[in-house]
């Protein structure tokens, strides 16, 4: 996408074109007596100052002809500018025409069409600046942002757009000084250009001129920044920079017809024309050069007329501006032409692995130009790319803001250009493929399950790529450890920002050996889950501290930073600087620098530097606090409230409507919060919840969620004439919210761009903040204040608000989060399955949270993860896994009476196999067995579907049975079926093929080698089966698991495999188990980290196996699997429970009592 700001808009020097020669208009005898701050432009300053003999075009002064003649010289217009920006801001110009002969000198005739924006297939922002006068344009604003844009906008959505328009006549900020007023105006055309190529670009003329800025109103650097035309008005310096000077193809102009003036009251006039002869003179001439130099078709003229005035708001009422006039269609029909035309939407299926392709590209790039005083470790990343593999990652750490993207950046361009002239050793006959992923950088980036189906598509993996992330940790672990994979590079940049998973924190997709073939380049923060993962592994990364800059690197950084602004620091001041022992960080440096930049008075710089904050968080506090005063106050604080607050970044369009009701988003100060009743508080207090407790709640939930289903239907299928109908009255029930006025919001943004993620070319307005330590601040600052208490009422107070949109916003388009869903979301479940549970739960709102968990869309996708541990810990919050357990089946029961029988069953499977995981196993047996009878009696008898409801039920019946403390005969029988099951699952999994299937097969193999060895131990004969044929066959089942684990690089079910041979196999040789044991709980630990449910097993196992020897140290393996199990279960599930029964046995409560003695001593 071109930006076409003013900078672009800087032209050659006149003697390089033939341009006409100067004119009499601007060649007039200059005012010889200079100001205190500006140049003169007498004779004697044009013989220093080659620039002040530019000499510009008369032909605009040819004002004595018709409209037609205004035409043709528009049309007349060099390719190139007569003059430049800065020499035509520097012109004394005396009247009208002489202004627009200066426009003229620095215009272009501009035959460039649009380029549209081919095979988009994402979502893009677009925005329309509005450009008008404020007071005698009410009405038509009106109708703009209650008619006209909410219309494009619901048009604009239908083709993947988020319209913002840019009103910026609206709410600009009466105490903002006249630098910032002109900078937010200009400003926000800059950002229409960057954003949209060609603004789009409406103003509205009559008979008003507006404010017109002197020459001590508009800094010297501005003027020249934007060729300031000294005698426009800011209206007409909008019109010049938005459309003019380059013939903008997507700017229309409406002129309000003069007989609306005479239709006024004459004590109306004055605010709707000009009263001085020349400001009118100027109006008019105003009107024929924007007809001179656009067409017809886009210098519209509408009839409107007086209509009374509004005794509520005191306005002027305006005839004709309803929804057939000329105003309103000319509007619709010209801006859906152009924005239609310019991003037309490709409807062929979307890739967004390519979008997020060409936003790491971008990234690279803008990143990798300037690294300073890292030389030594680029070439230590050159040289372990070039090096014999050594099987392991490289690891740059450092701090938050040490530059660790910048050296990935720059290593990851380097490694680029040498890959394509094949100058890195080792690599095959097409030399080496080489892959970046900068985590953050672009939407989506954050999702390791994205990530990673980003990686395995370019490497050009030619198997079938699975959804879920489990499938794709396998498959990632396979591919960069398989010698047949292609000679491959991979950076991986920020790993500890992936969002927050198991697999990402213990960095499972990353094996413990990699391919001779495969080099792989990451960054971490030091001492983050993600570090600690990496630097516990038996085969150890190698590392490179990202440290402290040296101080001639800091120094050459300031100077580059301050000097793009011409601004420097004298040696003293820069001493200072560089005398803080954060100036050795380089995100600290730069937002120093910036912070320098913006200080106004020159004679106080010393002072400021002195009272910069010496420490990266302290120094974002400073700035925030800077911000809250300069740009947006309490509406600064809510945004960055509600992008902490938010899962993963809000869309810029949700951030607007949330900060619509900006005068109620003031959370109460602590005095306004303590002085409240206590007992109100006391309400709102979490309080544990027991089974009876659950079994209580379940009943109250009973009544809404019966409620719901009256009003609801659950099901997937949605009845299109049904909701048609319904549309107006759901309406009236919910909240309509207008945005943000874009003038309050360029304000924010402007201050808070540097501090936020970029959206990438996808273009789809994502915001969230770039840097963690931004986040860091943030919660330091508005978040940790005062009591516990309070801080609580803080962070609820802005997850309320959260989850008050996400319920009633409606027809909120957004981008599913999700990486196995990459398409945008239609309705409103979308919603619910990307944001509102995870604010409710931060509610610990029961009642919501339980009607939200029980959307079926919403259970389905917190379902996937096979241990289903994101839907566990919401359901632990919403009411207990009995509750879970009731509400499920009546979901259930409700669903029979109007789905599929294959619907049915699906369901019946899914809520099967999520009640095994919550413990409710008699629930969940008794769902699976029903599906199984389905399966088999009316559905065909699928094989894959057979296979899965057989594992699913060997599951549950192991699960039951593990939670028994001792091993009986009876309990041998129990065993033995559990056998058939799981060999009958085994004999349909056989007959079906993939990576997927081998890896449910080697599931299967493990539950039967584990129940074969049970078996042995109640030492009976059984169906002809021997406690001695039990060993063997567990032996057998334990190595085809190992195998078949193996070969997928499954390290976390390899560790079950050999707590089964620990277990049974080598049961009567200790020393031989517990090297076992360890062995399975080391590799137990690198695959899924402490907190897991296979670990507490084999911990607990190992109690088991030591108790004899050792009491104590097997009291400290049961502690460990009970502390494990509380913190993933909770203490009221069933094997949390087993645990418990064993630590209160009257030895092992001895034992505690006396360690407790002892600490106390201790201490």
């Amino acid at each position: 996408m071109g930006c076409a700001s003013s900078r672009n808009l800087q032209v050659v020097d006149q003697a390089e074109n033939n341009a006409p020669k100067a004119a009499n208009a601007v060649n007039k005898k200059q005012k010889t007596q200079a100001s205190p701050t500006e140049p003169t432009a007498t004779a004697s300053s044009t013989q220093s100052n080659p620039s002040a003999k530019k000499k510009i075009s008369t032909k605009v002064k040819k004002n004595s002809g018709p409209i037609e003649t205004f035409t043709i010289l528009w049309e007349e217009l060099p390719p190139k500018p007569e003059i430049t920006l800065e020499e035509v801001s520097e012109l004394e110009l005396e009247n009208a025409m002489e202004c627009w002969d200066a426009v003229r000198a620095t215009s272009v005739t501009s035959k460039e069409n649009v380029r549209p924006a081919l095979k988009r297939r994402g979502w893009k922002t677009i925005r329309l600046f509005v450009s008008s006068t404020f007071k005698d344009f009410h009405a038509e604003r009106e109708v703009l942002v209650k008619q006209v844009f909410p219309e494009l906008r619901l048009w604009c959505e239908k083709l993947k757009l988020h319209l913002i328009e840019c009103d910026l006549r609206w709410g600009v900020p009466k105490e903002a000084t006249s630098e910032e007023t002109l900078r937010i105006c200009l400003g926000e055309i800059d950002r229409c250009y960057e954003d949209n190529q060609w603004p789009f670009f409406l103003n509205l003329s009559s008979h008003r001129s507006g404010w017109i800025p002197g020459k001590s109103d508009v800094p010297q650097y501005l003027a020249r920044e934007y060729g300031w035309i000294f005698g426009t008005s800011i209206t007409e310096m909008e019109i010049i920079h938005g459309a003019f000077r380059r013939a903008n193809p997507n700017a229309l102009f409406l002129i309000r017809d003069p007989s609306f003036i005479s239709s006024l009251p004459d004590k109306l006039k004055e605010d709707f024309s000009e009263s001085r002869a020349d400001t009118v003179e100027k109006m008019e001439l105003l009107k024929k050069c924007i007809k001179g130099r656009f067409p017809e078709s886009r210098a519209v003229t509408y009839a409107c007329e007086f209509e009374g005035i509004d005794k509520t708001t005191e306005t002027v009422r305006v005839k004709g501006l309803g929804a057939d006039s000329t105003f309103v269609k000319t509007v619709i029909d010209f801006f859906k032409a152009r924005i239609g035309h310019q991003y037309p939407l490709d409807n062929s299926a979307m890739d967004p692995l390519e979008l997020l392709r060409e936003s790491h590209e971008s990234f690279l790039n803008s990143r990798s130009s300037t690294v300073l005083g890292r030389d030594e470790m680029l070439d230590q990343i050159q040289d372990y790319i070039c090096s014999r593999s050594s099987g392991v990652p490289l690891v740059i750490v450092g701090v938050a803001g040490a530059g660790k993207s910048a050296v990935i950046a720059r290593s990851a361009a380097t490694t680029v250009n040498k890959a394509l002239n094949h100058d890195i050793p080792r690599g095959s006959n097409k030399g080496w493929n080489v892959f970046y992923h900068f985590i953050g950088a672009a939407p989506g980036s954050t999702d390791l399950g994205f990530m990673l189906q980003r990686m395995l598509k370019e490497l050009k993996y030619v198997g079938e790529i699975p959804a879920d992330t489990e499938s794709l940790v396998r498959l990632s672990n396979t591919v960069l450890s398989s010698k047949n994979l292609e000679p491959t590079i991979l950076f991986f940049d920020a790993l500890n920002q992936l969002d927050k998973t198991k697999e990402a924190e213990q960095v499972i997709w990353l094996p413990l050996v990699l391919s001779d073939n495969v080099r792989i380049v990451c960054s971490v923060i030091n001492d983050t889950p993600c570090h600690r993962s990496l630097a516990s592994r038996s085969n150890h990364p190698k590392e490179i501290l990202c440290g402290p800059l040296d101080t001639d690197s800091r120094r050459e950084i300031v100077d580059q930073v301050l000097t793009k602004f011409n601004k420097r620091l004298d040696t003293t001041q820069m001493d200072l600087l560089l005398a803080k022992e954060a100036s050795a960080n380089p995100l600290w440096l730069s937002i120093a620098c910036e912070e320098l930049r913006v200080f106004g008075l020159f004679s106080k710089v010393t002072e400021m530097i002195k009272g910069l904050a010496d420490g990266l968080l302290e120094l974002l506090e400073q700035v925030l606090t800077r911000f809250e005063e300069e740009s947006g106050g309490h509406l600064m604080v809510a945004t960055l409230c509600f992008l902490e607050c938010s899962r993963h970044g809000l869309l810029e369009r949700e951030l607007l409507e949330l900060l619509g009701e900006d005068e109620t988003l003031k959370p109460e100060t602590e005095e306004q919060y303590l002085s409240k009743d206590r007992e109100t508080n006391a309400l709102n207090t979490k309080e544990d919840v027991d089974t009876g407790l659950a079994n209580d709640l379940s009943k109250r939930l009973h009544v809404t969620v019966e409620e719901t289903y009256r009003k609801t239907d659950f099901d997937e299928t949605v009845d299109v004439e049904d909701t048609d109908k319904d549309k107006d009255t759901s309406k009236s029930s919910k909240k309509q919210r207008q945005p943000l006025p874009a003038a309050k919001w360029a304000v924010v943004f402007r201050s808070l761009k540097p501090f936020l993620r970029p959206c990438g070319d996808s273009g789809e307005g994502r915001l969230d903040f770039y840097h963690r330590a931004m986040s860091k601040a943030v919660r330091r600052k508005y978040f940790k204040v005062g009591s516990d208490d309070y801080r609580q009422y803080l962070y609820t107070y802005w997850h309320g608000k959260l989850a008050e949109y996400f319920e009633q916003v409606e027809n909120q388009d957004r981008k599913a989060e999700k990486f196995d869903n990459p398409v945008p979301c239609t309705n409103k479940m979308d919603i619910y399955q990307q944001e509102l549970p995870y604010h409710l739960e931060k509610l610990l709102d029961h009642s919501r949270l339980a009607r939200c968990l029980l959307e079926w869309p919403v259970f389905e996708k917190l379902s996937a993860d096979e241990h289903n541990i994101e839907l566990l810990r919401s359901w632990r919050k919403a009411g207990g896994y009995v509750t879970a357990s009731t509400l499920y089946v009546q979901a259930l029961e409700q669903l029979a009476t109007h789905a599929t029988d294959n619907e049915i069953a699906d369901k019946k499977w899914l809520v099967s196999r999520f009640l095994c995981r919550a413990g409710q196993h008699t629930e969940a047996e008794k769902l699976i067995m029903e599906a199984i009878d389905m399966e088999e009696n009316f559905l065909g008898a699928r094989k894959e579907k057979l296979a899965n409801q057989f594992e699913l039920l060997t599951d549950i019946l192991s699960e039951k049975k593990k939670l028994a403390e001792f091993i009986t005969a009876a309990g041998g029988r129990e065993h033995y079926r559990i056998v058939q099951t799981g060999l009958k699952a085994i004999s349909f999994r056989k007959n079906l093929t993939g990576d997927d299937n081998k890896y449910h097969l080697g599931l299967l193999e493990l539950l039967v080698s584990f129940h074969y060895g049970a078996f042995s131990q109640a030492r009976i004969t059984y169906e002809g089966l021997t406690a001695k044929d039990g060993i063997k066959k567990c032996e057998m089942h334990c190595n085809n698991a190992i195998q078949l684990f193996q070969q997928l690089g499954d390290v976390g079910h390899l560790a079950e495999a050999y707590q089964n041979m620990a277990a049974f196999v080598s049961q009567n040789r200790i020393d031989l188990q517990m090297k076992l044991y360890r062995k399975a709980l080391d590799l137990c630990l690198q695959a899924y980290g402490e907190n897991h449910k296979l670990t507490s097993r084999i911990v607990f196992n190992m109690g088991i196996a030591i108790e004899y020897e050792d009491k104590e140290e097997s009291y400290q393996y049961y502690l460990r699997s009970y502390n494990i199990g509380c913190e993933i279960v909770g203490a009221t599930h069933p094997s949390t429970l087993r645990v418990k029964a064993v630590l209160d046995e009257p030895a092992f409560r001895i034992i505690a009592e006396r360690l407790e003695l002892q600490q106390e001593q201790d201490a």
